[in-house]
């Protein structure tokens, strides 16, 4: 017979919570970890030259509504107040929609969080041949030595040792990378206790007349230069479309299949469910609006999923929540109206590349803080390896051509690690991650020859 044990034992209770939060600090620390690589991958694309612009006319209205409807629920949760100001009869401006929006959703959510209490204000009004946007908030302000590194890479104002919230050191430097990108200009005014506006400049566009949209002219066009997604035995590429709405599915399954593939179709992550089971396809285009299984919910389920990770996934959706559906580990996220030409683009890439995720290294000795660090980057799309030894680490890297390598630094020094890699060509652009011994945080420098 063995005794009866009860939750209720202290030492039980003891352990449980111990567990409990152990598990907290893992997922919070991997969900952190994971938006650092995205920033660094997402900012290292952006210098490389390596990003694809979408320049069109643009109403900045819409892109003010967009990036405020996408913070609403921080602002709520802070119960704060976002107000939004737009000069009447703006004239258009030439940009990337997408990008824009993640300017705007950034400065937003900087605001929202660091204003404890009060409003924040979104404003946007011309100026000579400009349209400036400012966001403006009351909350602790920047003291006037550190407004010049608020937009250096890595750097985080003001006291270290606070609760205040912490992120990658990376938003404002992306920010200022894509308005730059626009011709434009960022930059900040500040008062320490007073609160602070971050205002950026876009020129307006050479024409305010709306470009004209003929499908069928757009269609003869991809027809004539996308070249048809075929593999080289032959066999045609296997596509899933997943959509509640008919018309969107016919739609897609009309484009797609016009430009060689075979289209399969299901109406909700069930259906879909079902038929990845069936026969998996080589890429998914999934919507997140659905019934019973949100596609966020679908697209989470078959990326943990070792047998259906590697499936590339593009989300196609109205819902404008890109960091989330990254998070997930899908490849692409597009803004309904659907875009063909982008679409088309994405899905010839993804297929071409024939694998889901990025390339990690991991090398530290420490086996357990290995595996943990593995397991929470597979769980997040990547593909991972692991070296226990630098030099075990130096022929890992020459050979797999990881797009990140994450070291720690005890390792680093011993072995030269990131100093004899950077020397080697075919590794020039991988970022590496230099992790002190005791974890506390992570030490990033992207090396480049």
């Amino acid at each position: 017979m063995l005794p009866a044990v009860t939750i209720e034992t202290p030492k039980i209770q003891r352990t449980v919570k111990q567990v409990r939060d152990n598990l907290h600090i893992i997922i919070t620390e991997g969900d952190r970890l994971t938006s650092l690589i995205n920033d660094v991958l997402d900012i290292a694309k952006i210098e490389a030259g390596k990003v694809e612009w979408n320049m069109q006319p643009l109403s900045i209205s819409e892109i003010l509504e967009r990036a405020i409807a996408a913070t609403a629920v921080l602002a709520q949760a802070g119960k704060l107040q976002v107000f939004c100001e737009v000069e009447p009869d703006l004239p258009e401006i030439m940009g990337d929609r997408d990008r824009l929006i993640q300017v705007l959703i950034n400065l937003l959510s900087n605001a929202i969080k660091f204003t404890p209490t009060g409003t924040v204000t979104c404003r946007a009004q011309s100026h000579q041949d400009n349209i400036i946007v400012s966001v403006i908030d009351q909350g602790i302000g920047i003291a006037i030595e550190d407004q010049p590194k608020v937009f250096e890479k890595f750097k985080q104002v003001g006291e270290v040792m606070t609760d205040k919230p912490k992120g990658t050191g990376l938003g404002l430097p992306i920010c200022k990378q894509i308005v730059e990108h626009h011709n434009g200009r960022l930059w900040v005014n500040s008062q320490l206790g007073q609160g602070s506006t971050f205002a950026f400049s876009l020129p307006t566009a050479v024409s305010n007349q709306p470009i004209p949209i003929h499908l069928d002219s757009l269609v003869q066009q991809l027809k004539e230069n996308v070249d048809r997604a075929v593999a080289s035995n032959g066999s045609q590429k296997n596509l899933l479309v997943v959509d509640d709405e008919p018309h969107i599915r016919e739609l897609l399954r009309q484009e797609l299949e016009a430009e060689g593939y075979l289209i399969r179709t299901a109406q909700d992550g069930i259906e879909a469910l079902r038929l990845v089971k069936e026969l998996p396809p080589d890429l998914i285009i999934l919507d997140v609006m659905m019934p019973n299984i949100s596609g966020f919910d679908l697209a989470a389920v078959l990326k943990n999923n070792p047998a259906t990770m590697n499936i590339p996934t593009i989300i196609l959706s109205i819902i404008q929540d890109k960091e989330r559906g990254y998070r997930l580990g899908v490849d692409r996220y597009l803004s309904k109206p659907i875009n063909t030409e982008l679409l088309l683009s994405d899905i010839k890439m993804l297929l071409t590349q024939e694998v889901s995720h990025k390339k990690v290294l991991v090398v530290d000795a420490d086996l357990s803080t290995a595996k943990i660090l593995s397991d929470v980057l597979v769980s997040k799309g990547y593909t991972v390896t692991e070296a226990a030894t630098g030099s075990e680490g130096i022929e890992k890297a020459l050979s797999i051509r990881p797009d990140m390598i994450i070291i720690n630094a005890e390792v680093s020094e011993q072995h030269n690690i990131v100093q004899t890699l950077r020397f080697d060509n075919g590794l020039k652009n991988v970022i590496f991650v230099v992790v002190q011994q005791d974890c506390a945080e992570a030490k990033l420098a992207h090396q480049t020859a």
